[in-house]
């Protein structure tokens, strides 16, 4: 048995020195080595250029990317510039718009402006706070005009540094005027909410636009005639009026200091 496996054993080292003999001779006598080198080496050589081309085009990647990551950074940039822009732009109009406010009461002559703090005082919008009272010298009394020479009310309450004012189109108050074109002196009554009515005789023939001026005070308009009721078998014409503006909208008025009576 031992014998068996020494003759294997000699069997396999005498090929193992047959086939060096063999890589000998063939490396002595052909480029044998040369062509494994180039086999070899040609691929080595291939992806040492390709790493540096790989490395480029990532370069360029990464490049691209930062690029766009900053324009999009930019575009958003502008993009808030420009929403600050329009923001400035339409607080640049509401100044505007509350300075001609401002010009349009002031225009009325005499009145003295005051800044509207609250509406609907005690649950009722035809009651006003404004932010002006016995420092600026005014008094219970004292008549309060809106834009465009729009009579609106008088001065109820005042106390230090506010005073509350009626609209005339507070419920059950009554206020005289002129309805034009008619040339006919009317009552209208506070009908709430910046509305009036008036009970007209039915041979006036009213149309809605028709225009209430105060008959206390020449020249100043009170409401406009929004629409017309009429039933054959009523004497009257059922009127109802409104400021030509919205009550809820007014955030200045003008004061204009009645005469005071000494006591």
């Amino acid at each position: 048995m031992m014998s068996y496996r020494y003759d294997k054993q000699k069997k396999q080292r005498g090929r193992w020195y047959l086939i060096g003999t063999v890589l000998v001779v063939l490396a002595l006598v052909t480029p044998m080595y040369t062509w494994l080198f180039h086999l070899v080496e040609r691929p080595l050589q291939h992806m040492w250029e390709r790493q540096g081309e790989v490395f480029d085009q990532t370069t360029t990647f990464f490049s691209g990317f930062y690029g766009k990551e900053q324009l999009t950074k930019e575009n958003q940039a502008l993009r808030d510039d420009v929403a600050r822009l329009e923001i400035d732009n339409l607080r640049t109009q509401y100044l505007a718009e509350q300075l001609d406010r401002v010009a349009g009461i002031t225009s009325s002559g005499n009145l003295t402006v005051a800044s509207v703090l609250h509406h609907g005082v005690q649950g009722q919008q035809d009651i006003l706070l404004i932010n002006k009272g016995t420092d600026t010298g005014y008094a219970v009394g004292d008549v309060v005009f809106g834009y465009d020479n729009v009579l609106l009310g008088t001065i109820t309450e005042v106390y230090d540094t506010t005073a509350l004012v009626t609209l005339y189109s507070y419920p059950a108050q009554q206020v005289h005027g002129v309805l034009f074109p008619h040339g006919v002196t009317v009552t209208a009554s506070g009908d709430g909410n910046g509305s009036f009515r008036i009970d007209s005789p039915r041979e006036i023939d009213v149309t809605e636009g028709d225009i209430l001026y105060s008959l206390e005070s020449p020249g100043n308009i009170i409401a406009i005639v929004r629409e017309v009721v009429f039933d054959s078998r009523d004497p009257f014409k059922k009127v109802y009026l409104s400021y030509p503006t919205n009550v809820n909208d007014i955030q200045m008025v003008g004061v204009k200091k009645q005469p005071r009576v000494n006591s």
